[in-house]
């Protein structure tokens, strides 16, 4: 490998790679930041539980803001997808290809962070992107829950972990059911949680949804039967996207998320990782404390900034 070495390579372009690029930055840290512009906070209609923005901002323009800052330092941000990180003689060698496709092309650093999240397991339907978008698909009760008060919410996906969440939905409104094509599979206990919490089941082997740009969303059934929902929260689970890091024994755990200790460090001397990559709390906030803690990492662990 030979120089220009960068301090630190970031991978993803979120919230947690963009404020990690702007930390470092701020330390005098050569940065760079390689993104393939599909972060899951662009699919956020609206956040509203991010302090700082009281009636909230929509998650491109969160990023936009967010890239707009890193640039009045100077961060270069490549648009591609990284294929390939190795470890090599203290130093990382990430090869990307750019979103537009062609050779693969490559960089090294003395310090890498993974900040390149999770895709979130999209029901098989028409323009699920655009559903999610337009706030009828939802996947975080946490971030939106608040707002579904009053209206009637639906949860897709296996019955357990859909019953699961649908209690937990119950902090928010009185009006959920679980949508699941496994539900004869619920134990007497689970029937009796959702019977005590007023969830119905509603059974059907897919989502069968007719083209809509606005709520109610109506899913049909085989029986014929129609169900009207506000919101449905697919429950299907996620992609990790660190499959980059097939070639490195790193540490992770039983759903493929990366383990980080007390400063966000892997397994992998020099290796950090912020964000949703991470099992931990899936939240924007999450994911910008991280990323400042794994930042303040690398800065303290590389040699002084010439003076």
């Amino acid at each position: 490998m030979n120089d220009p070495t960068v301090d630190c390579i970031i991978v993803g372009g979120g919230p947690a790679g963009l404020t990690a690029a702007l930390y470092l930055a701020r330390f005098r840290r050569s940065t760079i930041v390689i993104d393939d512009g599909h972060s899951r906070a662009s699919l956020i209609p609206v956040v509203r539980n991010l302090a700082g923005f009281e009636s909230g901002i929509n998650g491109k323009a969160l990023l936009a803001k967010m890239r707009r800052q890193i640039e009045c330092y100077d961060v270069p941000v490549l648009e591609g997808r990284v294929t390939t990180i190795r470890h090599m003689d203290g130093r990382f060698l990430v090869q990307y290809c750019s979103n537009g496709g062609g050779s693969s092309r490559s960089l090294v650093a003395y310090r890498a962070l993974l900040a390149c999240g999770i895709r979130d397991k999209l029901p098989p339907i028409d323009d699920a992107v655009g559903l999610t978008q337009r706030g009828l698909l939802r996947f975080c009760a946490i971030c939106d829950g608040f707002e579904a008060q009053g209206k009637r919410i639906a949860m897709f996906g296996p019955v357990s972990r859909a019953l699961s969440h649908a209690l937990f939905f119950r902090t928010f409104c009185q009006q959920v059911a679980v949508i699941a094509p496994d539900i004869d599979a619920l134990t007497e206990q689970e029937r009796a949680l959702a019977a005590e919490n007023a969830v119905e089941l509603i059974m059907t082997e897919a989502l069968q949804l007719p083209n809509c740009t606005e709520a109610p969303v109506s899913v049909e059934c085989p029986n014929g039967q129609r169900h009207l929902f506000d919101a449905i929260y697919p429950v299907l689970g996620c992609h990790s996207q660190a499959d980059l890091l097939s070639g490195f024994d790193v540490q992770r755990d039983s759903d493929g998320m990366i383990v980080t200790g007390r400063h966000q460090q892997t397994s992998v001397d020099g290796l950090y990782a912020a964000g949703d990559a991470v099992n931990t709390l899936n939240q924007i906030c999450v994911a910008v404390g991280e990323a400042a803690m794994a930042s303040m990492a690398i800065h303290r662990s590389l040699p002084a900034n010439p003076l």
